[in-house]
């Protein structure tokens, strides 16, 4: 099977950034929660980072399109920016005291949380303290989800000194639940009695 990371290299959403991948996983035929999260430390990282949870299929025969959800936070503007579904600026990373309230001790939390129902995908992105929901999208079945992250830049050192990118990503999780379904009444498939 073709590494998810090396088809991604040609897709324009991602053109700018060194892309890594902390995992992956199978969605099955009925619904879950699965999320991916890091921590980062600002004043640790590149100016702009990317991390998303994403899938690769092929359209019709061809070329594989990349679908999923997937954020870059540019860290000197404080901004947080769609790059996979066309949703522009997202918002903002606050906090009263700015970024550098993010340390070791207590670093920036980036996280993806997604229900899988049906054939929907329906996200929420979670930065810091803040949370956004992003619109659903259809995904066929079975489908694999990779996580990502990236930075920018040609090499993996920083001009800041980080001699290993993967040192930038803290504590990566990719995790999944499941869903509680409920069922209907046991009598509900019973006529109605006069």
């Amino acid at each position: 099977m073709e590494s998810l990371l090396a088809s991604v290299a040609p897709d324009p959403a991602f053109a700018d950034f060194q892309v890594m991948s902390y995992g992956s996983l199978l969605l099955p035929g009925h619904p879950i929660r699965f999320g991916f999260q890091v921590d980062i430390v600002p004043e640790n990282c590149p100016p702009t980072i990317l991390f998303g949870l994403i899938s690769r299929n092929p359209v019709n025969g061809g070329a594989p399109k990349t679908s999923g959800f997937a954020v870059k936070v540019d860290l000197e503007m404080r901004e947080v920016w769609d790059v996979l579904n066309g949703s522009g600026l997202v918002g903002w990373v606050e906090h009263p005291m700015g970024l550098s309230a993010f340390t070791d001790e207590e670093p920036l939390l980036l996280g993806w949380e997604i229900e899988f129902h049906g054939h929907a995908l329906i996200p929420k992105l979670v930065v810091g303290d803040q949370q956004w929901l992003y619109p659903a999208i259809q995904c066929p079945e079975p489908v694999v989800m990779e996580s990502i992250v990236g930075w920018q830049g040609d090499s993996p050192a920083d001009p800041r000194g980080i001699s290993d990118p993967r040192g930038i990503f803290m504590h990566p999780a990719l995790w999944r639940e499941q869903v509680a379904v409920t069922a209907p009444p046991e009598n509900a498939s019973e006529p109605m009695r006069a």
